[in-house]
């Protein structure tokens, strides 16, 4: 599965894989010193232990970050969406209603790839938990959502490109 992401996003990621790399060679090589230092006391063989499950955690980071990067794919806002669907780099208007509370309300907000959130002007990475049930989606199309706040039935009322 594709991961749509900044050329900023992507060089941070790659920049975050290398200092995993570092971070766990350093752990291997305080592994391999309490290993050689092992006098059979208890002290040692927790330091032993305890570096065991650093390693295994950093290699769980690194492989993970490396999956990932595997799969992105750099966007730009040339692309637009497509003017009848929910995509990268639109507009969305939506009328939500709380299923738990009755609360109904309209929003807007913009969809960006990862890298280019700014939550303050309401503009959300497509994969965030409220929103990526609404890719593709049309104008009349309705979504339910489960999200902290409750269920949420949220019903698209137009999509304009950014």
């Amino acid at each position: 599965m594709k991961i749509f992401v900044t050329e900023k996003y992507k060089k941070n990621a790659l920049d975050k894989i290398t200092q995993l790399q570092k971070e766990l060679e350093n752990i291997r090589h305080e592994k391999n010193i309490s290993f050689e230092g092992d006098t059979n006391t208890w002290h040692d063989n927790f330091a032993y232990e305890n570096l065991t499950r650093q390693e295994k955690l950093a290699e769980d980071r690194l492989f993970k970050a490396m999956k990932d990067a595997e799969n992105f794919e750099v966007c730009s806002n040339v692309l637009g969406c497509v003017p009848d669907a929910v995509g990268l780099y639109c507009w969305v208007k939506v009328a939500q209603e709380n299923l738990e509370t009755g609360e109904e309300t309209e929003k807007v907000f913009g969809l960006v790839p990862l890298g280019d959130e700014d939550y303050g002007k309401k503009i959300f990475a497509y994969n965030s938990p409220a929103v990526c049930s609404l890719m593709g989606a049309k104008i009349g199309d309705e979504r339910v959502v489960k999200i902290p706040i409750g269920t949420l039935k949220i019903t698209i009322l137009s999509i304009e490109t950014m």
